[in-house]
Formats: structure tokens, sequence, C-alpha cells
């Protein structure tokens, strides 16, 4: 649930940005994770299937 209810899957509410910094999930460290996580949904996002319809 970090930083909010609803905006743990590093996407904000403004369309192209992400939060990737301690205060994501899965919290701060030197693990890097938060920042990976990000840059998951960003290349989720960014993906062309060129099978897909739309």
């Amino acid at each position: 649930m970090r930083p909010l209810l609803g905006l743990a899957d590093h996407r904000m509410p403004l369309k192209g940005l992400y939060l990737c910094g301690s205060g994501a999930h899965p919290g701060g460290g030197v693990t890097g994770r938060p920042g990976r996580n990000a840059a998951r949904a960003v290349i989720a996002d960014t993906r062309r299937r060129p099978w897909a319809r739309g």
C-alpha cells in the first residue's frame, strides 16, 4: 500500500508518470527493487503486441 492505497503498482494518476523511489513498494533500502518494478511497469505499458487489436 505504498505510497497510498490504489497507487502501489508504480503507475501514477498522470499518464507516463511512474513512482520508483523509496516510497514505492517494496520500500527503501539498497536492493533497487522499486526501480526494477517501475521499469517493468514502463516496459509492460510500452510493449507493442502486433497480434493485439486496438
